[in-house]
């Protein structure tokens, strides 16, 4: 899905590392496509997903709860949401881009809990 989102901040010492707000959400991730300058203060259009580096873990949560929850102050997060084939709905949409999901077929429908390593952002061109 793609979204407005505000730029907060650009560590000087991590290019790729961006933290922005959508839909009043703060998030920290990393920009793997930015085909222009992005500048703090500034308004870009992006679709979010999310990096798996070892194993995917996932399980059924009991309440109906959409967040996306931070880790510490690391790059790791807790999307808790409602599990689609290709995406969860944490309140935004985050779509699986490498099939994660397929091997949870089981979890579709469901309120589930994921931890993710980090957040992806891929800025895209506009008119």
């Amino acid at each position: 899905m793609i979204y407005e989102c505000l730029i907060k901040r650009l560590n000087p010492l991590i290019e790729e590392e961006a933290t922005i707000e959508i839909n009043g959400i703060e998030l920290t991730g990393f920009s793997s496509i930015c085909p222009y300058e992005i500048k703090v203060g500034g308004v870009y259009q992006v679709a979010i997903g999310f990096t798996i580096l070892d194993e995917l873990i996932i399980h059924e949560i009991p309440e109906e709860k959409k967040e996306i929850e931070r880790i510490g102050s690391g790059y790791e997060y807790y999307l808790r949401g409602l599990l689609h084939v290709n995406k969860i709905d944490a309140g935004l949409i985050f779509t699986d881009e490498d099939e994660y999901f397929a091997d949870f077929f089981e979890l579709i429908d469901k309120m589930v809990e994921i931890k993710i390593d980090r957040i992806s952002l891929e800025f895209l061109k506009t008119k």
